[in-house]
Formats: structure tokens, C-alpha cells, sequence
């Protein structure tokens, strides 16, 4: 039996195991994630056993000049946007943050947004997230189980930056100018 992580729709078994304390990913999603981010062999074994939400998802065209490959981390920590804490609020906007600062060209500097953005604490709000489902997800990486030609991380980042951007552009927009940009 496959359950839907709550943060991507994502279907996995149910495994026990560590999540995070305040991102929102079922334990099989979190571990599918640990495991791509380590390199893990182990990833395509968890791969196998989880499959992807049965509604389509467009995958975006490779339109950008720059490759996003390393903000996939990022785009997994806004997905996967977790409750209404106030770690859950700050790490989907500063994520967001740095997500928008890259891709619209703002800053080449990965990981300066999110810096920029956490000298302030307590002023961001928290977003309502796309549909679940809306995304592709992490599982998209892998063949098999509805995914017929994985995407790449690049996609998978432009894909949840699209969709949350066409949701909360003005404030995410709103949020670099006045807690990233001003020194």
C-alpha cells in the first residue's frame, strides 16, 4: 500500500523512519531525498517501490541559460513546506528567496538570497502551497512507477518555482526587495 507525501503527492510505502521536524515529507519521501542527495545506490531501490501521483504534470523546456541543478535542494525544502511554524514560514521563504534570486537573474550568487534573508526573523508569512500534485517531484528523477523519461533537477526546480511564483509572485517579489536587496 502506497501513501501520498503530504508536501509533494508522491506515493511511497510506508516505511519507518526520521523526517524532518519541520519540512513536510512523508518518512519515504525524505528518505528518497537523503539518498539522492548522498549518492545512495539505495535510491533507485526506493525508487521502485513509490510512484508518482497519477495526474499529468508539464515538464518544463530546458529555456534557461544557466542550469538550476544545484538549487534542487531548495526547491524540495519549498515544496515540501511543512506547517505553520515559524521554521516552516522562514525556510519556504528563504528557499523561495533564493529560488527567485537565481532564476530571475537577480544574483548569480547561489545561497546569498538565503543569507541576505535570514538576517530577519518574523516577517514572513506563511504562503498557501500549489495543489498537491500540481509539481513534479523528486520521484520524476527516477524510471518506473508512471515516470516514463526522468526529468532533470533543473526541471524539477523551474517546475515548483513556477508553480509557487504563479501563486505569491508580487509578495515573493516584494520579499527580495525589501529583505534581500537593501544592505
Amino acid at each position: 500500500m502506497l501513501t501520498a507525501c503530504p508536501g509533494c503527492g508522491a506515493l511511497f510505502p510506508s516505511v519507518e523512519g526520521p523526517t524532518h521536524r519541520y519540512l513536510g515529507a512523508s518518512a519515504g519521501c525524505w528518505a528518497l531525498y537523503w539518498s539522492t542527495v548522498e549518492g545512495d545506490a539505495g535510491a533507485a531501490g526506493l525508487a521502485a517501490q513509490s510512484r508518482v501521483p497519477d495526474n499529468v504534470v508539464a515538464v518544463p523546456a530546458h529555456r534557461y541559460a544557466r542550469p538550476f541543478d544545484l538549487l534542487w535542494c531548495d526547491a524540495y525544502g519549498v515544496q515540501h513546506h511543512g506547517d505553520d511554524s515559524p521554521q516552516a514560514i522562514q525556510s519556504v521563504a528563504v528557499h523561495l528567496l533564493n529560488l527567485h534570486g537565481i532564476i530571475s537573474g537577480k544574483t548569480t550568487r547561489a545561497k546569498w538570497p538565503i543569507q541576505r534573508a535570514l538576517r530577519v526573523r518574523g516577517v514572513f508569512r506563511k504562503l498557501d502551497p500549489p495543489a498537491l500534485g500540481s509539481m513534479l517531484t523528486i520521484r520524476h528523477f527516477f524510471p518506473g512507477g508512471g515516470v516514463v523519461t526522468p526529468v532533470a533537477h533543473n526541471q524539477y526546480v523551474v517546475s515548483v518555482y513556477e508553480a509557487w511564483m504563479a501563486l505569491h509572485r508580487s509578495i515573493v517579489e516584494e520579499w527580495y526587495e525589501r529583505y534581500v536587496m537593501p544592505d
